[in-house]
């Protein structure tokens, strides 16, 4: 697509949000170089393309009775009973701010294996993986200890982190290479998630058996692939 079919798509946008009396203004385009931001701001672009991916969703549910998968043409001619062109312009809006999205959350993972790679290792060899994991010569035993930072407070039922054995109450220890001293820890997880779509996160948790904290290591595999909202069907609470 080109600048000019970008302004015009743009243009057309903001008009189809001003006849639907929305403020046209809370949705952007995004020509920045993601590149050149920091971790911070990619974090609050993050945030901010995914509330406006929200909204839009809400718009195509709403006011077209519509989503990312309603056929919009018929025997090869466009149906007459929705609106085909509005459904197709906050389609178009939201492949744009996906694709946005999709490139910010590689810049995040570069970033936090950058930041990885720099902190102060134990005496034992270090290294990190293109995922973002870091891998260490330390036995897995040490991967067990170390202070909880967070709460799982809610799991929803047959959910991905209900199916990888994460339950109510438990306590983080580790989320991948996640632990009590990392900053900006609710951001880290969510960009190793997004990033770890049908793959497993090693997980440790504490958690209260029969009065006694026992610490359980479980591999957590976020997915679209299940009939609830999110990736995990979960809610984390750092303390």
């Amino acid at each position: 697509m080109t600048l000019d079919s970008d302004k015009q798509s743009d243009d057309a946008f903001r008009g189809l949000m001003k006849n639907l009396n929305l403020d046209e203004t809370q949705f952007k385009s995004y020509v920045t170089d993601f590149a050149q931001l920091t971790f911070d701001q990619l974090v609050a672009t993050k945030s901010e393309i995914e509330a406006q991916l929200g909204v839009l969703f809400d718009i195509l549910k709403s006011n077209y009775k519509a989503d990312m998968d309603t056929q919009l043409v018929v025997d090869g001619f466009p149906r007459a009973d929705i609106d085909v062109v509005g459904i197709r312009l906050v389609r178009v809006k939201i492949i744009r701010l996906r694709n946005d999205l999709k490139s910010l959350i590689g810049l995040l993972e570069e970033k936090l294996v950058e930041q990885f790679s720099k902190t102060k290792q134990e005496p034992q060899s270090a290294s990190v993986d293109p995922s973002g994991a870091e891998n260490t010569a330390t036995s897995p035993e040490d991967r067990t200890t170390g202070t909880p930072f967070a709460t799982v407070n809610l799991v929803v039922k047959d959910g991905p982190a209900f199916q990888s054995g994460l339950r109510e109450g438990d306590r983080l220890i580790w989320f991948r290479n996640v632990g009590a001293s990392t900053e900006n820890k609710l951001s880290h997880i969510s960009v190793i998630t997004k990033s770890s779509l049908d793959r497993a996160i090693e997980v440790v948790v504490s958690r209260e058996v029969d009065g006694t904290s026992k610490v359980i290591v479980l591999h957590l595999v976020p997915t679209e692939k299940w009939e609830g909202k999110g990736v995990l069907g979960c809610q984390i609470k750092v303390d």
